[in-house]
């Protein structure tokens, strides 16, 4: 992975959706300014290592040439007083301390692995979250929802 540092510390930069079939990101997310790569540097991640940046830095990555997918996770810790201010409601999960404010819906805990309850719960959210994250985009996601064994 290639990465701008000090690129966090800007402000957000307006991105063009792709949709390219190479492009892990639900819209193929690309930023749509001109970036000096002289100023990247190489983060470089042995199998089974992972990163962890600043969800404004400016990074990315050559073709994946390798025989095992590449897995991109996004975790954003954010407190309690944050809100969503645009489209359908969000959830979240408490991780620390108390939610004074109410701004998302709180997610359940799962009673056991494929729980009936949490696999539906996680299929109204992940519409929800497509509600928010393909608002705008000429087209929406391409997910298929988690089957159950009984299902």
């Amino acid at each position: 992975m290639r990465v701008v540092p000090g690129s966090h510390e800007r402000d957000q930069l307006p991105h063009a959706d792709t949709f390219a079939a190479d492009n892990m990101l639900s819209r193929g997310q690309e930023i749509s300014v001109e970036v000096d790569e002289r100023q990247a540097v190489s983060v470089v991640l042995q199998p089974g290592e992972m990163s962890l940046h600043h969800v404004r830095m400016i990074h990315g990555s050559n073709a994946n040439t390798g025989s095992v997918p590449r897995i991109g996770f996004t975790v954003r810790y954010l407190p309690t007083h944050v809100r969503q201010v645009s489209g359908a409601r969000d959830s979240a999960t408490l991780v620390r301390g108390v939610d004074e404010h109410g701004h998302f819906e709180l997610e359940p805990t799962p009673q056991a692995d494929f729980d009936a309850a949490a696999v539906a719960y996680h299929t109204s959210m992940l519409e929800r979250q497509a509600q928010l994250r393909y608002a705008g985009a000429a087209r929406g996601p391409a997910y298929e929802p988690i089957k159950t064994s009984g299902a």
